[in-house]
Formats: structure tokens, sequence, C-alpha cells
């Protein structure tokens, strides 16, 4: 017998019994779906380990408790909009709690797995129940995907437990809508005929991390499972000789035109860095051939013959750089797929964000022309921003332009990290709404998940440049350095990271290389000023304890 403690998640379909009294055969094979395209792969992704298999539910042990909330929303997030899972559709209700387990041969017992069980008992179908213990395991970015559901007194549990619940993902048929029109990406599960429980488990995990990642950018609609015509679609096969691995991998285009394809080797003696190096290329080859499709299609096309949605994302694909030349780009698109579907939230989003960052950074010809279109945009913003995390934080941010008012933004923060806890487009206007309200911390958890997920999107100079001013913010000079040097790799031209880097660089003592980033973010507006940034930012802090304007001053910036 093994004792240990460990985050334990346990999973059960929710009216199998009924299920399989209605149609056994169609039951049977969409639980074997579920198991192969969607639990097992979410499990392996996250390093969990499935202990006990009841037919139609699993005990999963974590060595982390935030590992097994991850993949437990990441389980109901990809069952609710999956649209490919379904007759009959399955619902599951899933329970998760930090405690001692005993591992028995192929058994497994303990107050861990006794209060799991209770918990996914006391879970609705498609929602999440979890403990105290585990919710004070999470970072800012999960715990406002809970609600506090109280001490409760669970069936065979001597003490009241508190409960938090979560994880009801968006209604399937708003999320299908929010995908119509987005380049579709089928997933085929990784491919192994190596029967080593090692290999398979690395399989199932490169599947969920692919998913994971590809499945967290909004422009694309991401499924496992039987690809089309007028899909992508990526397939894989991981081959094993003794240690050696090789992973073959091709992705072809719609109607079938192969866009990539390559192999990649690797060891099992490092299996698990090699899984998340080749879980990142996979991920940016992917986007790349994507971007690069979707534009050569989109570039053809002029702006009546767009849709509203390729208007859109036409104008997301622009923001790889954050110079006046990409927001008015996206401004362009962003308010043609207005005019188009003034109902479009997304459209929306990115036209309030991109206006708002321009003003920010001084683009004040890039701007001008939509001044008065925003009491409009936020107008038809406000009856669809409840349900849209993108828009109900891009409307927030726009009032808060207003009203300064942190503790409002910071409701609003909660409620769309809530509704979208893994999307990387959330979580980097989050990052950047907690930089407004100086709460820099919790900016670096959000914007450092935001990296993970959206490393190689649009968004990634966004995300480095927050990173580098809430770093700074926090202290933490070397990681701003870092992060600033890394962003201006991608744009030289990005004057937030040469004013970080001055700033940086100043509190460090480092006078010559504080000077020479000043006169980099100089360059392109000599006239610059502590009371020109001050007046174009939303600091909730520029009065007392703003590094960034501190070291700005010590490097040299004028007053």
């Amino acid at each position: 017998m093994q004792r240990s403690l460990a985050a334990v998640l346990v999973a059960d379909v929710a009216g199998y019994s009924e299920l399989m009294g209605d149609n056994a055969e169609a039951t049977l094979s969409a639980l074997k779906r579920l198991r192969t395209e969607i639990f097992r792969p979410a499990v392996a992704s996250r390093s969990g380990r499935v202990v006990k298999s009841m037919g139609d539910g699993w005990i999963v042990l974590f060595s982390a408790a935030a590992d097994a909330a991850t993949c437990a929303l990441q389980i109901q997030e990809l069952l609710a909009t999956d649209p490919t899972h379904h007759d009959p559709k399955m619902l599951l209700r899933l329970g998760v709690h930090l405690g001692d387990v005993i591992e028995d041969e192929e058994d497994v017992f303990g107050d861990g797995v006794n209060v799991a069980a209770r918990l996914e008992e006391f879970a609705r179908p498609g929602t999440i129940a979890i403990s105290d213990a585990v919710f004070g395991s999470l970072d800012g970015t999960l715990r406002p995907s809970f609600d506090d559901a109280g001490e409760r007194l669970l069936k065979n549990i001597a003490k009241p437990v508190r409960v938090w619940t979560g994880g009801s993902a968006p209604d399937a048929s708003y999320a299908g809508a929010a995908k119509a029109d987005r380049p579709h990406v089928v997933i085929q599960p990784v491919q192994t005929s190596d029967t080593r429980t090692e290999v398979i488990e690395l399989a199932d995990a490169l599947t969920g991390d692919v998913l994971t990642y590809l499945g967290a950018t909004h422009w694309l609609s991401v499924t496992s499972g039987a690809s089309h015509d007028h899909a992508y679609s990526l397939t894989s096969r991981l081959r094993a000789s003794g240690a050696r691995l090789r992973l073959e991998v091709r992705l072809v285009g719609p109607m079938g035109a192969e866009l990539w394809a390559t192999k990649i080797d690797g060891d099992m003696e490092d299996a698990f860095d090699w899984q998340d190096s080749t879980g990142e290329t996979l991920v940016s080859h992917v986007l790349a051939a994507v971007f690069d499709a979707e534009r050569r299609v989109l570039d053809k096309l002029s702006l009546p013959e767009m849709s509203a949605n390729q208007c859109e994302l036409r104008g997301q694909l622009a923001l790889d750089h954050l110079d006046p030349e990409a927001f008015a780009a996206a401004l362009t698109y962003s308010s043609a797929a207005i005019e188009k579907d003034p109902a479009s939230a997304p459209a929306l989003a990115l036209a309030l964000v991109s206006y708002l960052s321009a003003a920010v950074m001084g683009f004040d010809s890039v701007t001008a022309p939509y001044a008065r279109s925003i009491p409009k945009w936020c107008a038809a913003a406000a009856p669809l921003a409840p349900d849209h995390a993108h828009l109900h934080l891009a409307l927030g941010v726009t009032a808060y332009a207003e009203a300064r008012d942190p503790v409002t933004l910071r409701k609003i923060i909660d409620k769309a990290l809530r509704q979208s806890s893994s999307d990387y487009v959330t979580l980097v206007l989050s990052g950047w709404a907690y930089v407004w309200i100086g709460d820099h911390r919790a900016a670096v958890d959000c914007l450092s998940k935001a990296w993970t997920f959206g490393r190689q999107s649009p968004w990634s100079l966004a995300i480095k440049g927050g990173l580098a001013f809430a770093s700074l913010q926090t202290g933490d000079d070397a990681g701003a350095i870092a992060h600033a040097r890394e962003g201006l790799e991608t744009s030289a031209d990005y004057a937030t990271l040469h004013r970080v880097l001055a700033a940086a660089h100043a509190h460090q003592g480092e006078e010559e290389a504080a000077q020479a980033a000043l006169a980099a973010a100089l360059a392109a507006d000599p006239q610059d000023s502590i009371r020109a940034i001050r007046a174009r930012n939303l600091f909730a802090d520029y009065d007392s304890g703003n590094r960034y304007l501190d070291g700005l001053r010590l490097a040299g910036m004028p007053e």
C-alpha cells in the first residue's frame, strides 16, 4: 500500500443508466469518444493519472490541486463547446479535493477520495464542485471561476466541508454562434501502436496540450474527431523504439492540401520536457500555417466582399505589431465588421480595445476619426457584454477610462475570468486591467498564463508588454528587462518596452543603459514627458509607488 497527499478528481456521467436505456449502442459510442478524445487527453496534459475506471466514471490523481481544477474546467469547456459530442449529449459531474489517499493494487481509498466523491455527487451535471482546500491552492486567474456555496454536510463525511462550485461553461448555442464563420481546425488524437502505458499517456498528453492551446485561440473553431472538407486537420502518430521517440505530424488545409509536415524526435528519459517543447512546436506551426492561409484568402477580398467575422479576423491579424499602422488597420476592419453586423460582440470588443490601446499609446491621429463612434459602440455593446468575456472587459475598461473606479473594474475582471479563465484574450485584457488598477501581482499571474496559451497569437506582443510593465511595478527589474528585450525582438518600435527598459535599468543603477533606452523611446516622440504619460494612461496609482514613472524620472525623462 502507498499513502500520499494528492489532489483527487472524481468524474461521473450524469444520467448514464437512462442514456443506456434509451440507446445503449449510441451511448457506448459517445462514452468511448468522450474518454479518448476529451477526458483522457485533458487528464494527461495536466499530468494526471487515472487510478480507477468504473465504466461511466473515473478517479484521477494529480500532484497539484491547481492542475486538477484546471483539468476539470478544461473538460467541462470542451464538452460544452464541441459540437461533435452529441447523440447522446453527455454531461459530467466533477468533484475535486486535496487530501490523503491510499493506493492498494488497482484500488484507491482515503479521505481525499471520499470527499471528492461526495463533491461529485453535489455538483450539477456539467459543473464542478471543489473543496476549500483546493480553492485555497488556486491563483487569481482560476479563483473567479468558482462561487462560494458555503459549508455543506456531505454524506458520510463527519465534518462540514466548505464547497466552491463552478465550471458552468457558456451556453453551447452561444459558443457555436461565436465560432461561426471561423477557421475550423480538427485535432485528431495522437495515434500510437506502442502498448506501453507511458507511451500511450504521452500520446494522450500531446493531444490534450494541442487541444488546450489551440482551443484558447478564440478566432479558431477547434474540435477533435472527424474532419471534413472545409476544415484544417492535424494528424499525428507517435512511434517508439526502446527509449527513442518519433512523432510524425501532418497538417492539411481545407480540401486536403498539405500545409506542413514534419518528424520530431525525442527520448523517453526526457519525456516531460519533450512533451512541452513538442506541443509548443505543433501549436506554433499550426497557427503560423493557418494565419498565413487565412491572411492570403482575406487579402484577396475587398472590404465589401468580407463578412463581419472575416473583417474582425483580419483586424485581429493586424495586431501582431503595436504601431500606428497596426491599430489603424484593426480599427478599419473592426468598424467595417460593426457596420455589417451591429451586434457582433467580437468586432465591438476589438474596436473598443484597439481604440483605447491606441489612445493610451498616444496615437491621436489613429483614434481621432473614431472618437465619435465610441458612445455608439458602447451603447451597442451594453446588452451583449454579459455573455461575452472580451466585450465585458473592453466595455469595463472603457468605462474605467472615464470614471476611474477600480472597485467596479475589479468585479468586471472577476466575472470575465469566471466566464473564460483559459482564453488568452480574456487573460491579456484582464492582465492589463489589473495593471490599470494597480494590482500588479495579479497582472503577472494573468499575463503569464496568457503567454502559455497565446505566445503564438497576434496578441503575443501585448502580452510581453504587459509582463514587462507589471514585472517592473512589482520590483522585478530583471524580469522586466528580459520581457522587454524579448518583445523588442518582435517589434523594435514598441515605445512602451523602451520606456520599461529605461525605468528598469535606472532602478538598477545602470545609467548608460537607462539613457540609451530612453533615447530609443523618445525617438518616436521627442516631446514625450511624465505629464504626457500620466495624461494618456489609466493608472490608479500614479501618485505614489509607481515604479514605472519613478524609474523614467531617474532615467532623465522630462517632467
